[in-house]
């Protein structure tokens, strides 16, 4: 079965209590480079650690990140920037493929909104290639593009073309109840392989074999319109470039549309400003979403109780974290939507927004149908 993305990180997203270190680490291709950050990631980690730990506590802690400093093997795998995440029962090393600034973070949960960025910019996809006698199954994003399996189809694909006019009305039956017996069995299959993941499906090949297909797939996410009239493996990747230019335009448009939201909200007074207010409105479970600017970072604590917040004036010790990070957190553990953005993308430049449940339907509608009109006008 497929795992996600989104289900590979969750245990980073949704981790809490207990001392965790996050590094994010810039990879420019220099080996030298990447180790001064790791010692300087090292340096900031011990600085932290030595109000919350004994030397040897903290000797143990550091031990994974220390042995990075003698260990190229993982740094040369790493094609994209690094992510560092260690709490006191795991250490995980992630491949970052999006801009990020080197940083070091030592608080009750770990940083993620530049794992929320990768997220929200990043969707992966299902690619099904057809052949005339075999199927092939990718998985991709847009930094990666990978078969997870293939199957052979029985005999009669390769013979379907051929043949004659002149075959028996019960052969050309027999022919077509086999056909759709197979792509019965093709719908199984990727029904099994997406229950823990459920990625846009695009499909390749031949048209007839295209339309047979679509007759028997009842994947939810299977995109209609195929994405070429011809396969081989040769030219997959093609597919796969041409996926991400329609993926990565509607996550623009997914963006716009959710900072129109925003926008409407804020116009209409429908929408909390107030970081404190928020912050009780999170933890009463009552956000429905919330826009962050992953720019700057509020550091602070919340009361997990009553949503009251202390705000300082800079990172105090190894129990202040990020407000901002903090609050996404819970409102993704709560089911609610997280939009991180830029902050002069957020209206009037703020670096919080909330949209509460009461008033997200009734939005979401009304910039529905504005979004379609805006875009009837550019079209």
């Amino acid at each position: 079965m497929l795992t996600s993305k989104q289900t590979t990180l969750k245990p980073l997203l949704e981790s809490k209590d207990g001392i965790h270190l996050t590094a994010y680490l810039v990879n420019r291709g220099d080996m030298i480079d990447l180790k001064s950050q790791l010692r300087t990631t090292i340096d900031e980690a011990c600085e932290w650690l030595n109000a919350a730990m004994s030397p040897d506590e903290r000797n143990k802690f550091l031990e994974p990140l220390d042995s990075l400093l003698n260990d190229d093997r993982i740094f040369i795998q790493m094609k994209g920037n690094i992510g560092i995440f260690r709490n006191e029962d795991s250490f995980r090393i992630l491949n970052i493929p999006i801009d990020i600034e080197q940083s070091c973070q030592v608080a009750t949960s770990f940083h993620v909104k530049p794992l929320l960025r990768w997220l929200q910019g990043d969707q992966e996809f299902l690619f099904l290639g057809l052949e005339k006698d075999s199927a092939h199954l990718y998985l991709g994003s847009q930094d990666s593009f990978k078969m997870v399996d293939s199957i052979l189809f029985p005999e009669f694909f390769k013979v379907r073309d051929s043949l004659s006019d002149y075959m028996s009305l019960k052969a050309a039956r027999q022919n077509k109840m086999k056909e759709t017996e197979t792509f019965s069995w093709v719908n199984d299959w990727i029904l099994e392989l997406t229950k823990n993941s459920k990625p846009n499906l695009f499909i390749a090949g031949e048209p007839s074999l295209v339309q047979s297909l679509s007759r028997s797939l009842s994947y939810k996410k299977a995109v209609k319109t195929p994405i070429s009239n011809s396969f081989s493996k040769e030219n997959a990747s093609e597919s796969a470039q041409n996926i991400r230019k329609i993926l990565k335009a509607e996550s623009k448009m997914s963006l716009e549309k959710a900072l129109l939201e925003f926008r409407f909200a804020e116009e209409g007074n429908r929408v909390k400003k107030n970081i404190f207010q928020i912050s009780k409105a999170v933890v009463q479970g009552k956000v429905r979403k919330l826009i962050v600017t992953d720019e700057i970072n509020i550091f602070g604590k919340i009361n997990h109780k009553s949503g009251g917040i202390a705000i300082h004036p800079y990172d105090q010790d190894h129990e202040d974290d990020c407000i901002l990070d903090d609050l996404a957190q819970m409102v993704l553990s709560q089911g609610g939507e997280v939009i991180i953005a830029k902050r002069d993308q957020i209206p009037k430049g703020r670096p919080i927004l909330a949209i509460l449940e009461d008033d997200g339907l009734a939005l979401e509608k009304t910039v529905e149908l504005q979004y379609e009109v805006h875009q009837e006008r550019f079209t």
